[in-house]
């Protein structure tokens, strides 16, 4: 699965511990209700450009972990703010949030309400000062713990996508699949990234 192939090229999903509701309100949306239609909605708040804030859809992937899906970027991706991916992780655990956009595909990761680094999808990179924890979950699926060592395994096979969904996997447990991103969905306005 390839999140692009659903999104294009500007999208961001976080994963987050907790409740669709709890982590929607932790990104900033007051009010949060069942979105029919939802990406739909996305989209065609992005073509239109003219709604205040930024739609997120949330759902559960697996007990206890929220996905939220946001596509309009213009201000800023609200699952990748510091302030946001701390507060998602400050009640434990680890927090995954997947970008693509212009600039490139990217994984943010968060843990215990601090912000490790981030992983270069394509290249395989990681950058961060606090990345060393989360670079040993990686190279279970075959990320070099090293900064500039190799992958290997799986994450050698996979392209920058597949790479992703591995990181997201060995990081949250969640194997995310098309499924995952069809039917109903809850969610509301953030602000936090305006």
């Amino acid at each position: 699965m390839d999140p692009g192939e659903l999104f294009g090229e500007g999208w961001c999903v976080t994963l987050a511990p907790g409740s669709v509701l709890e982590v929607l309100e932790r990104m900033g949306v007051v009010g949060a209700s069942d979105v029919p239609g939802g990406l739909d909605l996305a989209t065609e708040r992005l073509v239109n450009g003219t709604e205040e804030g930024v739609l997120l859809l949330g759902r559960e992937v697996v007990e206890g972990l929220a996905m939220v899906v946001e596509l309009e970027g213009t201000t800023g991706w609200v699952g990748v703010d510091p302030v946001v991916m701390s507060a998602l992780s400050s009640g434990g655990g680890t927090v995954v949030s997947v970008c693509e956009d212009p600039d490139g595909l990217t994984v943010h990761v968060a843990r215990d309400g601090l912000v490790l680094g981030w992983l270069d999808a394509v290249s395989g990179r990681c950058f961060g000062d606090g990345f060393g924890d989360v670079a040993r979950d990686l190279a279970v699926v075959g990320f070099a713990e090293e900064e500039d060592g190799p992958l290997f395994g799986p994450a050698a096979e996979a392209g920058g996508a597949g790479r992703a969904l591995l990181a997201v996997r060995a990081l949250t447990g969640a194997g995310l699949d098309t499924e995952d991103f069809s039917g109903p969905w809850t969610g509301g306005v953030s602000t936090a990234a305006s």
